[in-house]
Parts: structure tokens; C-alpha cells; sequence
């Protein structure tokens, strides 16, 4: 009795191993036939996904209130919440630098950014004035690197600066 199982192991190992060397084939053939896979494409910009790069803007929080986009540039619409504005410049610059370093960063279709920044109206503080506008462009962070410039006087690296105050 023992020798009639070794006489069927090998008679089935056979059929199992052809099995197996059939659907590797078919397999492999499927898969060369099928489109190539995608290369991984970026986070789609939304206001979901540059929220997390420059904050939301609530009460006495500065962040990203609003974001549009064109075929040629972002929009962002940016709160900041300042209670001292003896040296504004120097405040936008230190609080949306390290934010603009991420957005270039992680979003390599951004090339052109406007940016629209608000400040609290100190006659009524829950509404907001507009002080500034200006872009950047990749080629521009690029040429300025991430020196202290842009850090400490980011609108004088900026274009289409136009103050509103």
C-alpha cells in the first residue's frame, strides 16, 4: 500500500507543475498586453490639499482662506493674523516663506502662485482688509534659493507686487 502513493506522487506533481507553468504564461502574456501602468501622479491642487501647507484661516488663526486656479497660475487668498503691524513686510515674509517652500516643493506643477494677503481691520476685527498682492514663479525661487532673502524680504523677490493699504 505504501508504494501505490509513491507511485501516484509523482504522476500528480507533474500535473500540478504544468498547471502552475500555465498560468505563469498566460500570466506573463496578459500582463504585456495590458497598458503600462501610470507613473504616480502628484496630490491635485485643492483646497483640501494646500490646506495642510498654509493652515486655515479662522478667528485668530492665520491661514489660507480662499484658493482659484487658471490655466497659468494659483490664487491663494491668505489670511494673516497680526495684532502688532509695526514691520508687516518682514511678518509676511517669516510666516508664508517656510509655506511657499512647500507648495514648490510638493506640487512640481505650480509654477506661477499669486498670493492675496488679508490683515484683521483694526476697526472691526472680524472682518479682513486687503494689504497686498504679488506672485512668484518657479524660476524666480529657483534664482533666489532659499537664502534668507526670501525669508526676510520676500516681496522685493516677488512681481506684480500691489499694495491695497
Amino acid at each position: 500500500m505504501n508504494t501505490e502513493k509513491h507511485r501516484r506522487t509523482p504522476w500528480l506533481w507533474g500535473i500540478g507543475l504544468m498547471a502552475l507553468a500555465g498560468l505563469a504564461l498566460a500570466g506573463s502574456t496578459a500582463c504585456r498586453s495590458e497598458k503600462p501602468a501610470r507613473p504616480k501622479t502628484e496630490e491635485m491642487l485643492s483646497l483640501g490639499a494646500l490646506t495642510p501647507v498654509f493652515g486655515e484661516a479662522r478667528d485668530a488663526a492665520s491661514g489660507l482662506a480662499d484658493f482659484t486656479q487658471s490655466d497659468t497660475e494659483i490664487i491663494l487668498s491668505y489670511h494673516l493674523y497680526l495684532i502688532d503691524r509695526t514691520n508687516v513686510d518682514a511678518e509676511i515674509a517669516r510666516d508664508l516663506a517656510p509655506k511657499i517652500r512647500k507648495l514648490y516643493g510638493h506640487f512640481g506643477s505650480v509654477d506661477r502662485a499669486g498670493f492675496e494677503v488679508s490683515l484683521p481691520d483694526p476697526s472691526s476685527p472680524d472682518d479682513w482688509k486687503p494689504y497686498v498682492s504679488f506672485a512668484l514663479t518657479r524660476k524666480i525661487i529657483k534664482e533666489v534659493g532659499w537664502s534668507d532673502l526670501l525669508d526676510t524680504d520676500l516681496l522685493s523677490a516677488a512681481i506684480d507686487v500691489k499694495r491695497t493699504e
